[in-house]
């Protein structure tokens, strides 16, 4: 069942199986990760905004073509209509709470670059939220702010809204996020 919340977002609590959770997450290499970066144009580390170990899937892998169907149907369901006509990579995120793992304030759009600009950007849960404290998906403005807490749930967002991923106080939060261009808004 999905869920349309003041026009901001669109949930499917548990739309995956934890079987294909599981599995998305045994066929990364955590030896390829990397750190999470913030700002699109500089691109630096910077462990006060974000600490996160993240590994990149081309967006073709499973999880890229699920997140693109639903970003489809959220798109046209919540009356947004954005002219969206690529994907990024999927980014496949490790918050953990030996470093307070955690993604402070912040939006995914940015200025338009070659004419185009983020339109859209989801969220999967990889794992369940009783595997971890804290590392809430939170919206800006919005009270009830615990989004992502059942393994397999997306969430579809415009990617001007501003959102966070609390820190992490105990075990290890999976999720997979990616973004949709299209044509820059006017």
């Amino acid at each position: 069942m999905s869920t349309l919340v003041h026009n901001m977002y669109w949930l499917w609590e548990g739309a995956l199986s934890k079987q294909f959770c599981d599995s998305a997450l045994a066929e990364v290499d955590w030896v390829a990760a990397e750190e999470g970066k913030v700002n699109e144009v500089t691109s630096v580390v910077n462990y006060t905004t974000r600490r996160t170990d993240v590994v990149w899937q081309d967006y073709m892998q499973p999880l890229g073509c699920i997140a693109r169907a639903y970003m489809s149907i959220a798109n046209q369901s919540a009356g947004w209509n954005y002219t969206i006509d690529s994907q990024e990579s999927t980014q496949i995120g490790r918050y953990k709470s030996d470093n307070e793992g955690h993604y402070d304030w912040h939006i995914d759009s940015f200025a338009p670059e070659n004419g185009a600009q983020r339109k859209l950007s989801v969220s999967i849960l990889l794992n369940d939220s009783s595997e971890f404290e804290g590392g809430e998906l939170q919206f800006k403005g919005i009270e009830d702010r615990k989004i992502l807490v059942k393994r397999g749930s997306i969430v579809v967002f415009p990617s001007f809204i501003e959102h966070r991923v609390a820190p992490v106080t105990k075990g290890v939060r999976y999720s997979a996020v990616t973004w949709s261009s299209g044509p820059a808004f006017r």
